[in-house]
């Protein structure tokens, strides 16, 4: 739901919808979907325009891929905030 409203611009209810999601997979447990809650929210803010928001949420997405056991997608964000940290 998030996404589609970010991808109709619909930017403030798509901020609500990303938090909702990560508060609903962080109650339930599910750090898979913690994780990917939180790297599609970390693209959104990047995208919005507001680069140092997005970095928390990259961050939160790397700590809890690499807590689920996701090593390999951790590493892809490692490598991406390493170029987000560059290009500041």
């Amino acid at each position: 739901q998030a996404e589609e409203q970010f991808s109709n611009m619909n930017f403030e209810l798509a901020e609500r919808l990303y938090d909702a999601a990560i508060s609903s997979s962080k109650t339930h447990k599910f750090v898979n979907e913690e994780a990917l809650a939180n790297e599609l929210t970390g693209h959104f803010y990047l995208e919005s325009g507001r680069r140092n928001r997005s970095v928390q949420y990259f961050s939160r997405a790397f700590e809890k891929y690499n807590e689920w056991g996701a090593v390999a997608k951790s590493n892809t964000l490692t490598e991406y905030l390493d170029e987000t940290d560059r290009d500041d």
